[in-house]
């Protein structure tokens, strides 16, 4: 029986990450890894990336119902509303987190959701064989030369030492 694929939610920050790096990397998750996800409302905020790239990268882009849009206004948390919206998809859905936001992190450990950072998604690649360890490195610069704020050194050394460990 093969085993469940899991499902990558993807938040503003990844995106963006990506987009500014290379975004072909979200395709070779979704061949390698798991499913990728991203809400429409989150896609909203993300320029330059639309639902047709999303698709064309294999990129699930979900609706969300207003159901959901209520239960995320209801959750107590100084995040984004789009943040808190990803919270309650990854909740009810079981899908993991993508984020390198420290906030909505610590909000999903509170809440008992999986999360990833976004470079773990190189890392998990690199492990399958489908990317080369030289070419992640080189994107998470890229991205940290886009995204020091969220992307510091700090966290390059952890992606490094995570490719190390491999």
């Amino acid at each position: 029986m093969p085993r469940a694929r899991t499902v990558l939610l993807a938040d503003a920050d990844v995106l963006i990450d990506y987009r500014e790096s290379e975004l072909e990397i979200l395709e070779l998750v979704v061949e390698h890894v798991g499913r990728v996800v991203v809400l429409a409302p989150v896609l909203g905020e993300v320029r330059g990336v639309t639902k047709t790239r999303c698709a064309s990268l294999g990129v699930e882009v979900v609706e969300v119902e207003t159901e959901r849009l209520l239960r995320a206004a209801k959750v107590e948390s100084s995040v984004s509303f789009n943040d808190r919206l990803c919270l309650v998809a990854c909740r009810e859905e079981g899908w993991t987190c993508v984020t390198n936001d420290g906030a909505l992190r610590r909000l999903c450990l509170r809440h008992g959701v999986e999360t990833r950072f976004g470079l773990g998604l190189m890392v998990d690649l690199v492990a399958e064989g489908a990317l080369t360890r030289r070419r992640a490195v080189a994107v998470a610069r890229q991205i940290q030369a886009a995204n020091p704020l969220h992307v510091n050194e700090r966290v390059l050394e952890r992606f490094l030492a995570a490719l190390d460990d491999l």
